[in-house]
């Protein structure tokens, strides 16, 4: 192993926490959306939260590699301590995508043909 290239344990670590937070933002996310969705047919209404879910699951599996892949370039880039790494790359991955999943919650309303 050479001097920049990073232990795999944090990167794996970065990006499994970021997915089960993520998990969590989206069942929030869901939730919401059946409160909102309320008085809507059920054909429009399942039809967002099939997109909205969608868009959350790809969300999760995107943004979970990204904080693995920031973790790594962190890491070997700029030499950072792998706890701190973790913590930021899992924090950028959360919020990025918490503010994705809110744009698929705002998108698949519309989408639905709901006013």
């Amino acid at each position: 192993m050479t001097k920049n290239t990073p232990n795999k344990t944090p990167v794996r670590i970065a990006a499994v926490i970021t997915m089960i937070l993520l998990f969590f933002v989206a069942v929030l996310s869901v939730l919401l959306e059946m409160v909102a969705l309320n008085g809507a047919s059920e054909k429009q209404g399942m039809f967002a939260i099939g997109t909205s879910l969608l868009c959350n699951g790809l969300g999760i599996v995107l943004f979970g590699l990204f904080s693995g892949w920031f973790t790594k370039f962190v890491m070997a880039r700029f030499n950072w301590n792998p706890t701190l790494a973790v913590v930021i790359a899992v924090a950028a991955g959360v919020i990025i995508g918490s503010a994705a999943s809110l744009l698929s919650l705002m998108l698949s309303i519309p989408l639905a043909g709901i006013q």
